[in-house]
């Protein structure tokens, strides 16, 4: 009998296997594999917020759509997770680089700080700022006419953890004195004179600095602006609340924009941090093509525009209305006057009726040719809130969305799929040959399905998955992961968890339907004949993954 099992095992496997092929390949509808070149008609520089893939990969991967090469500094002098930039370093390949460029994205925070979580420790001296400012100067000379876009971010809420006193009642603190900036309540006062007591006064007034000298730096910035030093220039709210120092911070520049008269098409004030580069990216393609987006915006709900979602200093609506007038947009009132739908999805434990309501609405709209940026989110950070999953089960043709985003805040999510729906738009015209217009097909696809496979099945399904495991196995800190341990057991789970979902995604009905696109050569009919996402951790800790979807596309007859 054993001799016999062993005598059909190996055909018996080699048979399973050419039915497993079979049904993966040979059944598929015979198809042209398409080879396409990237070419590149402009270059920009990118001086990122920090390393991690949104706040650089993100836009870079958005310039292949419109054939812009975005370069950054050589990652020796970048920051690192806690180790920062060296700010001298980047300031000096920003000089030699800028005349072989046709313009710059600037991170005031990299170039003053070394990087976002370096700006967060108010280390940086006013004799440094000053030399910034020189050197912007030094900087424009260099550029000549050629657009410098800048962004600042403001401190957030929570104090740095290198303060001894403790960070809730600092955090109390700034919230009360925002409250009684506004109200004037005398309990509130007393509460904190109260407070002060608990913490060392020090550590108060380090806290409080960090405020002073971010806004004696936009201030600056608001100035280099008004002479054209900066071309525009971006101030962006990191994880805002309701109340806080952060708050006042942002009123009293936004009173000072007021009194200077300056107009929001040069200066804004925005709510988020890592996606503003992609925002700006987007404003250089448009001021190369001309390009203003007339956009319909739909809502799942009529409660999801007054909706405030967690880390956000105001509602969904209005990070909408910032977003879009970021973007120049022209927002109209039916989505037939549009030439892009922002359709924005807050999903919560309330609302899971509006899922397939909007699965149908955004096939009805796909159906009619409308182009759909999709922000996906969820309350609760929850799979089971968003309609990502209902746009499956509904087979959706999730191949012609513009654009998908559903990744940490609203402002993040609304401001990466609306630049990159914009990229797209303003770039389609652009193109004349067939292997350029192809190919900004092949990039759009390839950053729709970056989002999908990190905002929705990474963020809303792996990670908490991944951290369950590593706090099973004694690991508490999530954040501080051990480079040669459990880094490298955790990347080989997220890789092939990853890859069993990218499996399931390719063969769903929804990613399976072509598209069909408009070349000079004719209509090619385009389908995708493999999809695979490359995964790890950039940075030793889960928060956040690198991601590059690779896909082949092909023609069918």
């Amino acid at each position: 009998m054993k001799q016999f099992a062993r005598k059909w095992l190996l055909p018996i496997l080699a048979v399973t296997l050419m039915i497993i092929y079979y049904i993966t390949n040979i059944q598929l509808p015979p198809a042209t594999s398409i080879e396409l070149t990237q070419n590149y008609h402009s270059k920009i520089i990118l001086i990122p917020l920090d390393t991690r893939p949104p706040c650089q990969k993100m836009v870079v991967d958005a310039g292949k759509m419109a054939g812009i090469e975005v370069i950054t500094p050589p990652s020796e002098i970048m920051d690192y997770y806690t180790k920062k930039g060296d700010s001298k370093a980047i300031q000096k390949w920003l000089l030699e680089n800028i005349s072989q460029v046709d313009g710059a994205i600037i991170s005031i925070d990299q170039l003053l700080h070394g990087g976002l979580l370096a700006s967060r420790e108010a280390q940086t001296t006013d004799a440094e700022r000053v030399e910034l400012i020189k050197f912007l100067h030094e900087l424009r000379q260099k550029a000549a006419d050629k657009p410098i876009y800048a962004f600042n971010i403001l401190p957030r809420i929570t104090p740095t953890p290198t303060l001894e006193s403790d960070s809730k009642k600092i955090i109390k603190i700034s919230r009360l004195l925002d409250e009684i900036s506004i109200f004037q309540n005398v309990d509130d006062i007393k509460l904190v004179e109260d407070l002060k007591e608990d913490i060392k006064e020090e550590d108060l007034n380090t806290y409080l600095d960090l405020f002073k000298k971010n806004t004696a730096m936009n201030k600056d910035l608001i100035q280099l602006t008004q002479d054209n030093t900066l071309t525009k220039f971006i101030i962006g709210q990191d994880d805002g609340e309701d109340f806080g120092v952060p708050n006042m911070e942002k009123r009293s520049l936004q009173n000072y924009l007021h009194a200077v008269n300056i107009p929001s098409e040069k200066v804004m004030i925005t709510k988020g941090a890592d996606e503003v580069a992609l925002s700006l990216l987007a404003n250089f393609v448009q001021q190369k093509t001309n390009y203003q987006p007339k956009i319909y915006v739909a809502y799942n709900d009529e409660k999801a525009a007054g909706t405030i979602m967690p880390f956000m200093a105001g509602s969904v609506g209005s990070t909408v209305k910032e977003k879009l007038n970021l973007s120049n947009a022209i927002e109209v009132n039916s989505p037939d006057k549009a030439g892009l739908i922002l359709y924005v999805f807050i999903g919560n434990d309330d609302n899971l009726s509006t899922q397939y309501k909007s699965a149908v609405e955004i096939k009805k709209y796909l159906a009619q040719g409308k182009k759909i940026a999709l922000v996906d989110l969820s309350k609760h950070f929850s799979a089971s809130e968003t309609v990502f999953p209902e746009l499956l089960k509904e087979n959706v043709p999730i191949n012609n969305l513009v654009a998908y985003a559903g990744w940490n805040t609203a402002s993040n999510s609304i401001g990466t799929a609306l630049a990159n729906a914009i990229i797209y738009k303003a770039s389609r015209p652009e193109f004349n040959t067939t292997n350029d217009i192809l190919a900004l097909e092949y990039n759009r696809l390839t950053l729709l399905y970056n989002r999908i496979l990190e905002d929705y099945y990474y963020l809303k399904e792996i990670i908490d998955v991944l951290n369950i495991t590593l706090r099973t196995n004694g690991y508490e800190n999530v954040n501080d992961l051990d480079m040669e341990h459990n880094y490298i057991w955790m990347n080989d789970l997220l890789q092939q968890d990853m890859n069993k979902r990218t499996w399931a995604l390719w063969h769903s009905k929804s990613a399976q339907q072509p598209i069909a696109v408009q070349t000079p050569d004719g209509i090619y009919k385009l389908t995708i004949r493999y999809l695979q996402a490359e995964t790890f951790f950039p940075w030793p800790r889960t928060f956040e993954i690198y991601l590059q979807s690779h896909l082949n596309l092909y023609r069918l007859p």
